[in-house]
């Protein structure tokens, strides 16, 4: 009789024991809530009714409930039992924006940022721009009419997946559009050049034969490169971030295509874009812009909600150009 330990019976036992390990269902991981899905206006009628006429109601919970709720899942499984776990979505996008070993931790940040941007602005009953937004439309693009044709012909081109924005440029005081693919942001453009890049530098303080668990900010405070010492102080708001960074995002429009393909199928991408149009609640855009010089009204924090929907009818743009008055304001001239 063979030793026991090479009894058939043991084996067969021992490998009906690992089959069982790797077929049984994963251990259930218990949620963390540092992030959340945030709150958006009315959400219990766009549950019932969707955003008309963009989104019907089975669409919204696709893009918005489902989307948002993996992606904050995400961030936080990738952040948990590190000092990121403790700052907004956007500030942990500026944090790991610029580190390959946090890339994952990136897109999950920078998606949940954006997507919750994108939804903010879409109502059922739309509101016009008042007066000064109109002006500022006009003095960057000729007429509410342009942007539309140049915002939805943008994102026509966009073959990818995409956020095409309207922002103001911080350097001429004047809207202009840009395209960020996949989960890019906005936030921060002109310092994307450093002298010391951080995907192949070692960050001061940090063992290179140790994998970092975390970022701090404090990291980033002794470095010789503009960007990176930035990094040290990071703003807590979308209005400081953007003044910042130079560009600052009013509005956008989502063409990831989980975004729209289940309501328009794969070869009426422009009707949604069209409808989105329709659906813009130019309020939440004049509440963005205001903050920086056109109203002097308190900034709006990230996550914090939505901002009281007002419109600009209280602005003065003084029979002059606007970004001139604005300058003047803001003292830059």
């Amino acid at each position: 009789m063979p030793p026991p330990r090479l009894r058939p019976t043991s084996l067969l036992s021992g490998c009906s024991g690992l089959t069982r390990s790797f077929l049984a269902p994963p251990p259930s991981i218990a949620r963390r809530t540092l992030f959340t899905v945030p709150m958006l206006e009315g959400l219990n009628t766009k549950f019932e009714h969707g955003i008309p006429p963009v989104y019907s109601p089975h669409q919204f919970r696709i893009a918005w409930t489902e989307y948002q709720t993996y992606l904050i899942d995400r961030l936080n499984l990738a952040t948990a039992g590190t000092n990121l776990q403790t700052q907004h979505a956007l500030q942990v996008a500026l944090l790991t924006a610029r580190d390959s070993d946090q890339a994952a931790t990136f897109n999950y940040a920078s998606m949940a940022h954006n997507n919750h941007f994108f939804f903010q602005s879409l109502t059922a009953t739309p509101i016009n721009p008042g007066p000064v937004l109109d002006l500022t439309i006009k003095e960057s693009f000729g007429s509410k009419d342009i942007l539309k044709e140049t915002f939805i012909a943008t994102a026509l081109a966009c073959f990818s997946n995409a956020f095409v924005w309207l922002v103001l440029d911080h350097h001429n005081k004047k809207l202009k559009i840009l395209t960020t693919y996949n989960s890019g942001t906005p936030y921060g453009l002109p310092n994307r050049r450093q002298s010391v890049d951080v995907n192949t530098t070692t960050r001061p303080h940090q063992d290179p034969n140790t994998f970092p668990s975390s970022l701090q900010a404090s990291d980033y405070s002794n470095s010789s490169d503009n960007y990176t010492r930035s990094l040290a102080d990071i703003p807590s708001d979308e209005t400081t971030a953007g003044r910042e960074g130079g560009y600052s995002p009013l509005l956008c429009v989502n063409v990831w295509e989980h975004a729209w393909l289940a309501d328009y199928g794969f070869d009426k991408k422009e009707e949604y874009l069209n409808n989105w149009w329709d659906a813009v609640d130019w309020g939440v855009v004049w509440n963005r812009l205001e903050p920086h010089g056109y109203g002097g009204k308190p900034e709006r924090k990230m996550h914090g909600g939505p901002a009281p929907v007002r419109d600009d009818s209280g602005g003065d743009a003084g029979g002059t150009r606007l970004a001139d008055e604005v300058a003047r304001r803001s003292g830059s001239r």
